[in-house]
């Protein structure tokens, strides 16, 4: 299983903000991933209206910085990220404040 070293992941940090590891405790495989900014949602959310797992694997390769590519190309994997990767797509809770 990929293990980041630690000066790798608060690099990523400092350069992408929050960084979330995908694991497969079946296939030993892990890998880690940013979240992605509005120009690649944008281009992601455009091409891929018709295909939640098109969605899927754009969005882990977009937002791919390292790791086993297993992640994103073995079926079984691949198709058991479903709800963990929303956890890419967390985005801050904004207040409205009627005036």
């Amino acid at each position: 299983m990929y293990q980041a070293d630690q000066q790798n992941i608060d690099a990523w940090k400092a350069e992408h903000g929050e960084i979330i590891r995908l694991k497969s405790a079946k296939y030993n495989k892990s890998a880690y991933f940013r979240k992605p900014n509005r120009k690649e949602m944008e281009f992601l959310s455009a091409g891929t209206k018709s295909s939640g797992l098109k969605f899927n694997s754009q969005l882990l390769k977009t937002c791919y910085l390292a790791g086993d590519k297993e992640i994103e190309t073995n079926d079984d994997i691949f198709m058991g990220i479903g709800e963990q990767i929303m956890s890419l797509l967390t985005f801050d809770v904004v207040e409205v404040e009627k005036l």
